[in-house]
């Protein structure tokens, strides 16, 4: 790398105000660091990945600022050879990890080690026996139980290939036929074509039985049939928050949408868009009317059917406030798919893979591409004038995707701040305010929370935790490319 690339490089890393799930800096002098740095692999690699910087100290632990936090790997050499060589009871083995990449600080006697951590696509990575998982600043063990449930969440596991004690006449339906035109299959029994399609195969018994993919496909009332719970519930709110208190806010009876999951899509996507369609009475006599273009609403609902974890006894939810909808899906983002990264880069596999093999038959497949779905809402809010849709997952939600689609237009101070973080990465409120022309101190402040809140940005408090130092990032940037 050039000596000018690297500069750069290690200006922007020392502008990073704090450790994140997916950044930690660590000096080679701290104690029992290789055990830290070893762990700290291995949950990045089980979470959605990172760096590990070696040789810089952690903002949070100095008051020395710039250069000054460059301590080098040469502090101790030593253990940076132990690193390389511990790295390798890292199981199953993170190639590419070491050697790391080397920045030279300025004074050409100081060198800084990149680690650049891989999101896992295939299974959980462990040392000494032991599942670790990224929190927002730091690691956590798994337990036995919730290596089993993150498995599924995360993509490892496949609900959709396990067998389930269904009776294979029940899956004689229209959309079963349909699916048989549409693939001209003829005659045969169901117990035949579902075996040799791999949506069946004989258990322990000899007995040929279903996959829970061909359940989900052609059964009328999959939920009842199975320990599954695999409906849509549609809830609609007056206001911007769930009360669930003595006067709860919730319209009407919440909807279960249920049937087989082109059914159930086509019915949620019915139902979602009439109710956004004809609006919210409230109080004051206002009506609340939808911006939020149907195509959005249309590839979030799918999304979620389509990639949720099946595994999770829960159903796939979508709220309809007056300032946003959210839908919620169960399962987290699978294989290489991140917060950051998802829309820009093509998933490496399917979740759900026999699930969206056969969906691809029917006659009238919904959209089954997650990442020409993500890059459709996009382009379709912009088009509105409204938001990006917002995508919050772990560790905000443990166990799910919530994408949120806010019916709201976007304000020129937002289209300004969004295009200058896209350079800069961080912005303080006095930078928002050069940017914007917004003189207020705390109008910017109160503009900045309210884009944190709802998820558009980062807000991240300084060690010092003195106010003036607070700085905000998309939340949809990563701190370090490689």
């Amino acid at each position: 790398m050039k000596k000018e690339n690297q500069s750069d490089w290690l200006k922007n890393i020392l502008e990073i105000p704090a450790e994140t799930q997916t950044i930690e800096f660590k000096r080679l002098s701290e104690d029992k660091v290789v055990t830290k740095v070893i762990e700290t692999l291995v949950a990045m690699s089980n979470t959605d990945g990172g760096v590990v910087i070696l040789g810089i100290d952690d903002p949070k632990k100095t008051k020395l600022k710039g250069l000054d936090r460059i301590y080098g790997i040469d502090e101790d050499v030593q253990v940076y050879d132990t690193l390389g060589r511990e790295i390798q009871r890292i199981i199953p083995p993170l190639s590419g990890l070491w050697p790391p990449t080397l920045l030279d600080a300025p004074d050409g006697k100081k060198r800084v080690a990149l680690i650049f951590v891989p999101k896992t696509v295939d299974s959980f990575r462990s040392v000494n026996n032991h599942v670790y998982v990224r929190g927002e600043k730091a690691n956590r063990q798994l337990t036995a139980h919730e290596v089993v449930k993150f498995a599924y969440a995360k993509g490892f596991e496949r609900a959709d290939k396990g067998l389930v004690d269904v009776d294979l006449n029940l899956l004689k339906t229209p959309a079963f036929e349909e699916w048989k035109e549409a693939r001209r299959i003829n005659g045969s029994p169901v117990e035949t074509i579902l075996a040799k399609t791999g949506l069946a195969r004989k258990n322990e018994h000899g007995k040929v039985i279903p996959t829970l993919a061909a359940v989900l496909l052609f059964a009328e009332y999959p939920n009842e049939l199975t320990d599954a719970k695999c409906a849509i519930r549609v809830f609609q709110y007056t206001g911007t928050i769930e009360n669930i208190g003595e006067t709860p806010n919730l319209i009407g009876v919440p909807k279960t949408i249920q049937g087989h999951l082109i059914k159930q899509i086509k019915d949620a996507h019915e139902y979602v868009l009439t109710l956004l369609r004809s609006g919210i009475r409230i109080p004051s006599g206002f009506k609340t009317i939808y911006q939020i273009p149907e195509r959005a609403v249309k590839e979030a609902i799918t999304n979620a059917v389509i990639h949720r974890d099946y595994h999770m006894k829960r159903d796939i939810e979508v709220k309809i406030y007056e300032d946003r909808v959210e839908v919620d899906s169960p399962g987290l983002f699978p294989y290489n798919i991140t917060r950051t990264n998802i829309g820009w880069v093509r998933a490496e596999g399917y979740r759900n893979d026999l699930l969206v093999k056969h969906l691809r038959e029917f006659p009238s497949p919904p959209n089954l591409d997650q990442n020409e779905g993500v890059r459709a809402m996009r382009h379709e809010m912009a088009a509105r004038n409204l938001y990006p849709p917002i995508f919050l997952t772990y560790p905000l939600y443990q166990d799910s995707v919530k994408v949120v689609l806010l019916n709201e237009y976007r304000p020129s101070e937002w289209e300004k701040i969004s295009s200058y973080l896209k350079e800069n990465k961080y912005i303080t409120n006095e930078e928002a305010r050069e940017v914007t022309g917004v003189v207020q101190r705390d109008k910017m402040a109160k503009m900045l929370k309210n884009w944190a809140k709802q998820g558009l940005l980062i807000q991240i408090v300084p060690p010092s935790g003195y106010f003036k130092g607070t700085k905000y990032k998309l939340s949809d940037s990563p701190e370090v490319k490689k």
